[in-house]
């Protein structure tokens, strides 16, 4: 967080206060200080009185040190009028385009002008990357055997895979994606899909137009989002999730909101690049973890029991916990409740056996221990718009 100059921090450099001063009335001088926004400052001045500066249009930030050294530096920003001790080192740096600031002092001043070697680089809040359009967004179900020729084009693609594997090659190089995985391609990569036999797929695509923004020769280009398979990651989970639900929200602002989306997962993965790989969720103390490696044995049991009818009563006496610490568990990690998120999970194995043709609807709600195929029905309609033998029957017209 940036510090101010009304902070105790700031104390030890000069100090704020309340009324322009009129040169004139005290026996004092000024003059207007104009500067344009830049990322390097190479002087600092160096007075031996004090110096009073009053900011008259634009934002600006204070550098000051006790000696012209960049790595020792403090920045402050100014949003009120600052006194300056004698002997401090400082500049000002202009954040918007240009700045006018009213440096008022002694008469009988005597300053210098310090060379920083290296110079000090002020690092600028602005965009590294800018997604301008998104456009195209699908949910594809694909069944075993399924085979992508192949395409390229001058966007980029991004594919999560939400439920299933699916294999995709890049530049003749063979990736597999696996569930909660996902791969970007990039603008002219050319890149295959298929599923493999005995599988089937579910995933999203997102296709859209970005540019990166370079402010110096060291900046980090797009390229370290290609040529890679990310893998699970809780927020990213959640950005997708929600990319997703959004897209059919019909509220407004919500094509600002799937841009917004898309752009943080874009950043997210960009910095898992520096920050190295993660837990799924970040240990943040002993009452984390401790959730944590709960949460994935509770998981992993519905994941295991998904063809029986369990209940929050089984869970609860299975690990030996009460029913509201189970809430609290998924209410806390999942945002969703355990019944909830049993049903959810039922109702996405149930998407998946349509896929597989295998077995009928009836048999496949009986499978997955619904009470009837009447409540399976109200529930798949319900979650996914239509029946689930409308669904098969969209699924395999062609």
């Amino acid at each position: 967080m940036q510090l101010k100059t009304s902070s105790l921090e700031f104390e030890k450099f000069g100090s704020v206060y309340e009324q322009p001063i009129v040169p004139d009335h005290c026996g004092m001088i000024s003059r207007d200080w104009h500067l344009i926004a830049r990322r390097s400052i190479s002087q600092l001045y160096h007075f031996d009185c004090e110096v009073c500066l009053e900011m008259q249009s634009g934002m600006a930030a204070l550098l000051v040190g006790d000696a012209p050294d960049a790595g020792a530096l403090q920045v402050f920003a100014v949003h009120r009028l600052v006194k300056i001790n004698p002997g401090v080192y400082f500049s000002l740096v202009a954040v918007t385009s240009n700045i006018t600031c009213r440096l008022i002092t002694t008469a009988d001043y005597k300053y210098s002008l310090e060379t920083l070697s290296p110079p000090y680089m002020f690092e600028r809040i602005l965009p590294r990357i800018r997604i301008s359009e998104i456009l195209g967004y699908y949910y594809s179900i694909r069944n075993s055997g399924y085979h992508f020729k192949g395409e390229k084009h001058n966007y980029f693609e991004l594919t999560y895979v939400d439920r299933g594997t699916l294999f995709t090659e890049v530049e003749g190089q063979r990736y597999e994606l696996k569930e909660k995985e996902l791969m970007i391609y990039g603008p002219g990569q050319f890149h295959t899909q298929d599923i493999p036999e005995g599988h089937s797929c579910s995933y999203v695509t997102i296709i859209f137009d970005m540019e990166t923004i370079i402010y110096d020769t060291e900046s980090s280009h797009y390229e370290l989002l290609l040529n890679k398979v990310f893998g699970y990651d809780k927020k990213i989970y959640t950005l997708i999730k929600t990319f997703v639900t959004e897209s059919t929200s019909q509220i407004p602002y919500m094509n600002s909101l799937m841009l917004c989306l898309l752009q943080e997962t874009v950043i997210r993965l960009l910095q898992s690049e520096f920050i190295g790989k993660k837990n799924d969720r970040p240990v943040t103390g002993a009452r984390q973890h401790y959730q944590d490696e709960l949460l994935e044995k509770i998981l992993a049991y519905i994941d295991e029991t998904i063809y029986e009818p369990l209940t929050i009563a089984e869970l609860c006496q299975k690990f030996s916990m009460s029913r509201s610490s189970l809430q609290i568990l998924f209410k806390e990690n999942m945002d969703i409740s355990p019944k909830k998120y049993i049903n959810e999970m039922k109702l996405e194995k149930s998407r998946q056996m349509i896929c597989e043709n295998k077995y009928t609807i009836s048999e496949i709600a009986l499978m997955l221990g619904f009470n009837s195929i009447h409540y399976f029905s109200r529930a798949f309609t319900q979650k996914y718009h239509m029946a689930p033998s409308e669904y098969s029957k969209t699924l395999y017209k062609t």
